[in-house]
């Protein structure tokens, strides 16, 4: 499955933005697939700005290491929950 990206990633695979050639404008639809994509990106910064701003991630894990996985999954659904 491809990954999202900017457009400084044009050309390896990635789902990028359509690029505005010099002198000639967007149609709608590119307009309206580069919006779709800002969309979702400005979602993912988001999520990973604020996951930054938690002290745990600052400090590191402290807690059994076998439980790092659940508390991963419940971490991502309660911010998925609050934010789309």
């Amino acid at each position: 499955m491809p990954h999202i990206a900017d457009k400084g990633y044009v050309g390896m695979g990635l789902i990028t933005p359509v690029k505005k050639l010099p002198g000639l404008p967007l149609s709608e639809a590119d307009k309206n697939f580069n919006r779709a994509i800002d969309r979702i990106r400005w979602r993912i910064e988001q999520v990973i700005a604020h996951l930054k701003t938690w002290k745990t991630l600052k400090t590191g894990y402290r807690r059994p290491i076998d439980a790092l996985p659940d508390a991963i999954t419940t971490i991502l659904g309660i911010i998925f929950t609050y934010t789309l």
